[in-house]
C-alpha cells in the first residue's frame, strides 16, 4: 500500500467517528499571476485534526520503510511539547493504537 492509499484509508476509517476531526494537510508552493505563495509549515504532518476536548493531534503517514525527515522529527517535538497527539503511522492499526484512549473515554 503506498503512502497516499494509507491516508485515505486513515481518512476513511476514522472520517466518521462523532468525536473527531480529521482532514489533510497540504504543503507546496502556487504561483498566482506573477506572485508565487508557500503553503503549509515545513516538517508538518500528512493529517492533521482534534480530538474530543480539543487537542490537537497530528498523524505522519509512512510507508514500511519511510523515515522521518529532520523537519518531521522537529515538528513532532513541537507538537507533542505543547501535549497535542503525533503519530507516526505506518497502518491503520498504528492510529487505531494511538487514539483508542481518546475515543472511547
Amino acid at each position: 500500500m503506498t503512502e497516499k492509499q494509507l491516508q485515505n484509508e486513515i481518512l476513511r476509517t476514522f472520517g466518521t467517528i462523532p468525536r473527531l476531526r480529521m482532514w489533510r494537510a497540504n504543503t507546496g508552493v502556487a504561483r498566482i499571476e506573477k506572485r508565487v505563495v508557500r503553503f503549509g509549515v515545513p516538517g508538518q504532518a500528512d493529517l492533521t485534526g482534534i480530538l474530543p476536548e480539543g487537542r490537537r493531534l497530528e498523524i505522519e503517514v509512512k510507508s514500511p520503510t519511510g523515515r522521518q525527515t529532520p523537519e518531521q522529527r522537529s515538528f513532532q517535538g513541537i507538537i507533542e511539547k505543547f501535549n497535542g497527539v503525533y503519530v507516526l503511522a505506518r497502518s491503520v492499526e498504528d492510529v487505531w493504537n494511538a487514539l483508542r484512549k481518546y475515543l472511547e473515554a
